[in-house]
């Protein structure tokens, strides 16, 4: 019976770890996007349109769903990490997408003027994925 309840509390651990590194990853790819963006703007020109990173945020999603779908089940780790880069590029230019800024001086002062809004949706971003892990963890715990 403690066997059972050692393995039992390893599993649970290990959830709370890929849900801290989930956040983690999530907070750094905006903090790097939102550095790389200080220091050089990289937007190339492709077909006549401008890429952003929300562009490859959903490029990296789409191919990690794929994966996820049909990849191999050990590779699962790795897919948590892509979907939380992706996710951190999406919920970075959001913003802008939807609500546009208001002109400033530079284009730095332009983006981060957006800083609060995306903390705001990271956040929720995380409570939302902490809230999943909840919910689906009190329904194995029920049906066992």
């Amino acid at each position: 019976m403690a066997q059972e309840s050692i393995i039992t509390k390893a599993t649970r651990w290990e959830t709370h770890h890929r849900i801290a590194a989930f956040s983690l990853v999530l907070i750094l790819s905006i903090l790097a996007t939102r550095l790389v963006v200080f220091i050089h703007d990289p937007n190339p020109v492709l077909f006549g349109l401008e890429l952003h990173h929300f562009d490859y945020g959903i490029l990296i999603l789409l191919i990690v769903s794929q994966l996820s779908l049909f990849g191999p089940r050990k590779l699962r780790d790795f897919y948590i990490f892509l979907t939380a880069i992706a996710s951190g590029f999406i919920l970075d230019e959001y913003w802008i997408i939807r609500h546009g800024v208001a002109r400033a001086a530079t284009r730095a002062q332009e983006y981060n003027s957006t800083m609060f809004s995306v903390m705001i949706l990271a956040t929720v971003a995380v409570l939302a994925t902490l809230f999943v892990s909840s919910v689906l963890r009190h329904r194995k715990n029920r049906r066992n």
